[in-house]
């Protein structure tokens, strides 16, 4: 009965009836393009090639116009969102106009879209448009000639075809839309260069804001001790040619003192460049890590060999975000921290805890966010699967093409 009934409704629910005015606009939109495509080859052809040159740039732009008003068509009508293609950046001037639009796929992937349209949107209008008429069409005949034996055949297959086309429907805009998504969609090169566009602005804004906090630091932390430790070095010289010498000692005592906290703030600065746990290795580091936190916490890590030093550091730091958001927001009993190797240059760290759930890494101001365009500014990714009442996991994964053992010395005193 519930099929029955879904049959028998469809027909006449909003969703099929955006359908039937989107099929129903294709051959305005079809149509008109084409007659403005075929009327500026027409032109450059009668003009022996000449004003191609010309009419090509304002055809391509209108062709992109076109494909501009398709995608308003499908989000507005049938709820698909076919992005909308990454543009080039375009020189100033005339010059720069015609060869931005010469060089430019966008218009040209719209101008095949209208040539493949055509091929089959009349298709489109019959499945679409023509089934759900025929019953109207065939009640209006009834109602001015009357009923006869022709008439009650074309009700009865109009009548099979309205409650069919809405399914029907559906099959030809499945077409339909992965011709869109194809042509008038971004490609997965220009996809990947908006990306790395983005990625590289965080990355030099993350870089500039490190500068500029590290530039405070010194200047107001670092720099002034060191300035007062040489005042204190001075007032020592001076005793000492004064003869006192217990006083110049007293001095430098408290020189050398002041000298192993400097070098301790400095460490401390700079931690967050290279935290000196790494320098034994990822595992102890994470094994350290979870040994600080409020919430029992297991660390496994599998791995071939050690990660290049920037992957190692962002495992670490998105480790400890992640290990410290489960301890505020999660309200967890138990965590468990897993780094994995899968032997064809990516590294992936999971964490899982048995919280509350809930998290989400697409809300403005989330940690998870920001975790998540750090790990891209490395090529990297982030996933989240939280639903309400828990678990809560959280990959990362991250490439590590470079796989080596080598590592940098650690520093002395460490």
């Amino acid at each position: 009965m519930d099929v029955a009934r879904r049959v028998l409704w469809e027909p006449f629910t909003a969703r099929s009836g955006r359908a039937f005015v989107y099929c129903l606009c294709q051959p305005f939109l079809t149509v008109g393009a084409l007659i403005v495509i075929s009327a500026a080859i027409a032109v450059s052809a009668l003009g022996a090639g000449v004003p191609a040159l010309v009419l090509a740039p304002p055809t391509l732009a209108f062709c992109r116009s076109v494909g501009s008003a398709y995608r308003g068509l499908a989000r507005n009508l049938i709820d698909v969102d076919i992005p909308t293609p990454v543009r080039a950046r375009r020189r100033p001037g005339a010059l720069g106009f015609v060869l931005y639009h010469y060089a430019e796929q966008i218009g040209w992937r719209a101008l095949a879209h209208v040539f493949v349209k055509v091929l089959f949107f009349g298709f489109e209008i019959v499945v679409g448009v023509g089934f759900r008429l025929l019953l109207p069409v065939a009640l209006l005949g009834v109602a001015v000639s009357g009923a006869h034996l022709n008439m009650t055949a074309v009700l009865v297959v109009g009548a099979v075809l309205f409650l069919a086309a809405p399914s029907l429907t559906d099959l030809v805009l499945l077409l339909d839309v992965a011709l869109a998504r194809r042509l008038l969609g971004p490609t997965e090169d220009s996809l990947r260069i908006r990306e790395l566009e983005q990625t590289r602005t965080h990355a030099i804004n993350e870089a500039s804001a490190t500068l500029r906090r590290i530039e405070r630091d010194l200047h107001d932390g670092a720099q002034a001790r060191l300035v007062a430790l040489g005042i204190r070095l001075g007032r020592a010289e001076s005793q000492f040619e004064r003869g006192r010498a217990e006083a110049g000692l007293a001095l430098l005592r408290e020189s050398r003192a002041e000298t192993k906290e400097i070098i301790q703030e400095l460490r401390d600065l700079v931690r967050g460049i290279h935290p000196p746990a790494l320098d034994g290795g990822l595992e102890p580091a994470l094994v350290t890590l979870a040994s600080l936190t409020q919430i029992p916490t297991t660390v496994r890590v599998a791995l071939p060999a050690r990660l290049p030093s920037a992957a190692e550091t962002m495992l670490y730091f998105a480790a400890a975000e992640l290990l410290a958001n489960a301890g505020k927001h999660s309200g967890a009993n138990a965590v468990a921290v897993s780094v994995l190797g899968d032997g064809l240059g990516s590294a992936r760290l999971i964490v899982t805890d048995d919280g509350r759930g809930g998290a989400d890494a697409r809300s403005h101001g989330s940690g998870l966010r920001g975790l998540a365009e750090r790990v891209r500014g490395l090529d990297g990714q982030v996933s989240v699967n939280s639903p309400a009442g828990g678990p809560t996991t959280v990959v990362v994964e991250l490439p590590a093409r470079d796989v080596h053992d080598a590592r940098p010395e650690p520093a002395e005193g460490h």
